[in-house]
């Protein structure tokens, strides 16, 4: 597939009606053949990757990159929330010794790195991602976005017999003690810059979302924060938690698993929210080297749809392909792209700070 239309419609049309697909090889080039140089023999590199479905293409790959190139991959599995403070603490303690090399990132950490000067540029050999859609390239080649998620509404089919409509059904009192979502400064993924543009803010003025949730707090609303995947599956499987913003991508897995959980697409809309792979700055020559062989794997059309058909998101690569078991999907379907909800993110992170300790002051206080 070489002629990819540069369009969002052109790009679910050429996605959403393709077969399965499977995970190459990863000693394989993007083009398919086969090569041994994967990287130097003996290197060490860690790659870190989120938690259940969401890492096992990336893991397979990294395996079978391994046993072809005589490099040694290890895997940090979790999530942003919690690995990239951790990333962030190693450098400021050793940046020659960053705590990992490769990294699976949210766009919000995707920005914050640039602010932080945690990134490298990916090399120019690197040229699978040459193929990731214009309007999702990284300036500077400061990492590649693999997918899109779309971030809605999570929920239990047990207290929902109908999926819920609106993002503000996160404050419903119906719902009261029964959410959950994470914790500041995760807001990227925990609904406040959605919430706060609903209600008159921005991701530069999130003080309407803030008030939302500091009322919500105050009454009882929330049950907690979570710190896992796994943690917020138990409680919606449990019943301890009905309802909490969540992706699309994370829900699938556990909707085939027969979970009684469900995605909803809000009316007002999913928050776009593209997702992808960094080479971290302290890596040494050797590891720059094998990390940049690896992401050639891992961008091949085959490994993103293979990546995208296990774990329901949207490819960003032309030429990856989803399965037709989700061409009937209202949630995969063009119209839920067009209108989603889509946030600056260097607003967001200029106003992460500032926002943080309100959030504690205003909202973690009464939790």
């Amino acid at each position: 597939m070489t002629n990819f239309s540069l369009t969002r419609r052109g790009f679910l049309r050429a996605t959403g009606l393709a077969g399965a697909a499977t995970v190459l090889a990863a000693c394989g080039t993007p083009g398919g053949t086969s090569s041994s140089g994967g990287g130097p023999a003996g290197t060490e590199i860690t790659m870190f990757h989120w938690a259940g479905a969401q890492g096992t293409v990336p893991e397979q790959v990294g395996k079978a990159f391994a046993a072809s190139s005589g490099v040694t991959v290890k895997y940090i599995e979790g999530t942003n929330a919690d690995t990239f403070p951790k990333l962030v603490s190693s450098v400021q303690i050793n940046a020659s010794k960053p705590l990992v090399n490769l990294g699976f990132f949210n766009a919000q950490s995707f920005s914050q790195g640039n602010g932080q000067n945690l990134w490298l540029p990916v090399p120019d050999s690197v040229t699978a991602i040459d193929q990731v859609l214009p309007e999702y390239r990284v300036p500077d080649r400061r990492g590649a976005y693999l997918v899109m998620d779309a971030m809605g509404l999570v929920y239990s089919k047990k207290a929902f017999p109908t999926p819920p409509k609106s993002w503000m059904d996160l404050f419903a009192a119906a719902n009261r003690g029964k959410v959950t979502t994470w914790d500041a400064p995760s807001f990227g993924v925990n609904a406040l810059p959605v919430i706060a543009k609903l209600n008159g803010g921005s991701e530069s003025n999130l003080q309407p979302g803030l008030d939302v949730f500091e009322n919500a707090a105050k009454a009882g609303q929330l049950r907690g924060f979570i710190a896992s995947l796994d943690a917020l599956r138990q409680q919606l499987n449990s019943g301890e938690v009905v309802i909490a913003p969540g992706f699309q991508g994370v829900a699938e897995p556990w909707i085939q698993a027969g979970d009684p959980i469900g995605f909803a697409v809000p009316t007002e809309g999913v928050m776009a929210f593209p997702e992808g792979f960094q080479i971290v700055k302290g890596s040494s020559d050797a590891q720059v080297d094998a990390t940049a062989k690896l992401m050639n794997q891992i961008f091949s059309p085959e490994n993103v749809s293979a990546y995208c058909n296990a774990t329901g998101t949207l490819p960003l690569v032309q030429g990856a392909k989803l399965d037709a078991k989700y061409a009937d999907r209202p949630s995969f379907q063009l119209s839920t792209v067009e209108n989603a909800i889509r946030l600056d993110w260097n607003a967001l992170v200029a106003a992460i700070p500032a926002a943080t300790k309100v959030w504690n002051e205003q909202v973690k206080a009464h939790i």
